[in-house]
């Protein structure tokens, strides 16, 4: 076998370090599996603004991913990924030497300002560099390589936690790393400058895109339903220790890996069914784990509902982008960043609220709106999946 070319090696190694973005784009989520944790050090804080510790930079985030074209413009997308993810490394880490509920919040808002700069790129680069059936398998391998992260980050909460639960917070600098492989292997990608031949006002995105953004943002709220309340779930039933909490998230992930990776093989088998089965599916195993009899029952349905749901987000990501010329997925891509960020920050009082209305504990009534909301996607879905094949 011949020795890989100089040109070979570049592009594998842009290509990880591209990939290598879609590891910790979801790092706002990792003290997830600490929030038994958190109520028990802030017993006078509500619980909306403990799960809103895990969501706030989500909102934050916000700013920044408004900012993104203009900085981007001005100063590059390599400075500006680079930027944010030393920023995030340095506030995410900050809560291990912070003990007052203030200032954890507040470096998770300066953790969202980061993650903004940088989390855009991940689904944006795979769209301006590679193109065709490349470009949906890496679609589907951004969403499983984000579940791989999220694991991987868990699966060490897991063993941090039983030491102490402020440790996890080392997790995130990590992120230098990525900034590293960003200074020395991210290619520097060109957009439109105002004062090129390009028009400056962008193409209106079709309607039936808007649907799928409008769909996109119900599909992450009533995941981080899931995500949100699991925690407490399996503690109010004594379901294992914090270490069994958080290793029940990260093989969640795990599961969303698979999904990803297998994405491109079932989208071609079974087209737009693929949205359907995975809020069928996702309905079926939130049902399935209300009625676990027991923590191994618990874990099965947690997994296969992450593994099931993980099918929906690259297909949408994928129909949301085909047929749109560079300058909408570039305005695509933005939305559909900022509409998962929204949806994770209304997920909390949304939840808290119809927490409230049912039969069982807030936990149980949540997953049961969770699981009837997802039944309605499945019966309601079905214009709009027509129009975007």
């Amino acid at each position: 076998m011949l020795p890989p070319t100089k040109s070979t090696k570049r592009a594998s190694l842009i290509l990880t370090t591209v990939l290598s973005l879609s590891l910790v784009s979801g790092v706002a989520s990792l003290i997830t599996g600490i929030i038994p944790q958190l109520r028990q050090a802030f017993p006078q804080v509500p619980t909306i603004w403990i799960e809103w510790l895990v969501t706030i930079a989500n909102l934050s985030a916000l700013l920044t991913l408004l900012l993104n074209p203009k900085l981007t413009r001005r100063f590059g997308n390599r400075a500006v990924i680079i930027s944010g993810l030393l920023l995030s490394a340095f506030a995410g880490s900050w809560p291990f030497l912070q003990q007052g509920f203030g200032s954890i919040m507040l470096s998770r808002i300066i953790l969202g300002l980061g993650i903004g700069l940088f989390s855009p790129h991940a689904i944006s680069l795979i769209a301006q560099l590679y193109h065709g059936d490349f470009q949906a398998r890496l679609l589907g391998y951004q969403t499983g390589l984000t579940a791989l992260g999220n694991a991987a980050f868990l699966l060490t909460a897991s063993w941090l936690v039983a030491q102490n639960w402020r440790r996890i917070f080392l997790l995130y600098l990590i992120l230098i790393v990525n900034a590293l492989l960003a200074i020395y292997w991210l290619p520097a990608v060109t957009t439109p400058s105002k004062k090129s031949s390009v028009t400056i006002t962008p193409t209106p995105l079709p309607r039936e895109k808007w649907q799928l953004l409008g769909l996109t943002f119900l599909t992450y709220l009533l995941l981080w339903g899931v995500q949100l309340k699991l925690p407490n779930y399996f503690a109010a039933r004594h379901w294992g220790n914090p270490k069994f909490i958080n290793l029940t998230l990260a093989l969640m992930n795990l599961g969303g890996l698979v999904a990803g990776l297998t994405f491109g093989r079932v989208h071609r088998r079974l087209q737009r069914r693929t949205l359907t089965v995975g809020y069928a599916g996702a309905g079926l195993t939130v049902l399935g784990l209300l009625l676990a009899p027991n923590a191994f029952s618990g874990l099965i349905m947690a997994i296969s509902f992450n593994y099931i749901y993980s099918y929906t987000g690259p297909y949408l990501v994928f129909h949301s982008q085909t047929g749109l010329d560079p300058q909408q997925i570039q305005q695509m891509s933005s939305w559909l960043t900022i509409t998962t960020i929204i949806s994770a920050f209304f997920a909390p009082p949304l939840w808290q609220l119809l927490g409230q209305f049912g039969w069982g504990q807030p936990t149980e009534n949540t997953l049961g709106w969770v699981s009837a909301c997802l039944l309605l996607i499945v019966i309601s879905t079905g214009p709009i999946l027509k129009n975007n094949n």
